[in-house]
């Protein structure tokens, strides 16, 4: 899977005032508003009238939309919106439905393993916290609920999120990888890390931007061909808290088994 489907709105922007130009999809998006009001459609001459526009940039878009399914042209020449949009919209849903099953999971975790947890998804070149658990603890570590960051190679939640997908979505999130990096790599010392976690089921290391903390992290599954979401508990070592990194892993894959199981994944995938 694309782990985009269950992706919710975009963070906000750094500034308000910052504006961007994108005319193609402004043209788009202002015919899907348009017939969005229309129950009976509006032919290409109609709509260029109302928008302004020159029936061929408008006869363009049409062709555009019509073939991606947002728009259905009817016998009388007319043009109306599709069932697509609807689709999309309910999409969400089964974002509402991981954190319906990972949360309790994830809270028997934090008491297992006396850590926080937290719960990402890939979402426009960047990892989105969409769940975090606090440890039980006086002291401990936690990422922030709702916090974004690069989608990078030094992150835990980047490489297993790209370990465990096809072949073509792994190739895009490499790319993805690559770009984002603050150092350059090639594309098979990126390909390299991948199957070593792919091998192994998880990726535990050295967090790359706190010292101190043990990143844990494993891959959750739907019925769908890859990972939807990583688990990941920074394990950061305390003089009071006797669970091992080993008993910390072990609990962690039981949990990311327990929440994929949830979702419908196959038991070969879990």
């Amino acid at each position: 899977m694309s782990t985009s489907r269950l992706s919710p709105s975009p963070p906000p922007a750094a500034s308000n005032e910052t504006t961007y130009s994108a005319p193609a999809l402004e043209k788009g998006l202002d015919i899907l508003e348009l017939l969005a009001n229309e129950a009976d459609g509006l032919t290409q001459g109609a709509i260029a009238q109302r928008l302004e526009r020159s029936t061929a940039e408008i006869f363009r878009m049409l062709s555009v939309l019509e073939r991606r399914g947002y728009l259905n042209r009817h016998p009388d020449g007319s043009y109306r919106l599709s069932l697509r949009l609807f689709e999309l919209a309910h999409r969400h849903p089964p974002l509402q439905r991981l954190l319906n099953v990972a949360l309790p999971a994830m809270q028997e975790l934090a008491q297992q393993t006396r850590q926080s947890a937290h719960l990402v998804i890939h979402y426009a070149q960047r990892i989105l916290v969409v769940a975090q658990v606090d440890s039980p603890e006086p002291m401990g570590f936690g990422v922030r609920l709702g916090a974004n960051f690069p989608f990078r190679p030094d992150r835990a939640s980047s490489r297993v999120l790209s370990a465990f997908q096809p072949a073509a979505v792994q190739e895009a999130l490499i790319a993805e990888l690559i770009d984002n990096s603050p150092v350059r790599l090639s594309a098979s010392k990126v390909r390299a890390d991948l199957a070593d976690i792919l091998r192994k089921g998880f990726h535990m290391a050295s967090s790359d931007t706190t010292t101190g903390v043990t990143d844990l992290c494993a891959p959750i599954f739907d019925h769908s061909d890859g990972a939807v979401a990583a688990l990941t508990v920074p394990y950061l070592k305390q003089r009071d808290v006797q669970v091992t990194f080993a008993a910390a892993r072990t609990a962690l894959l039981a949990t990311t088994r327990r929440i994929s199981a949830g979702l419908g994944a196959p038991e070969g995938r879990r």
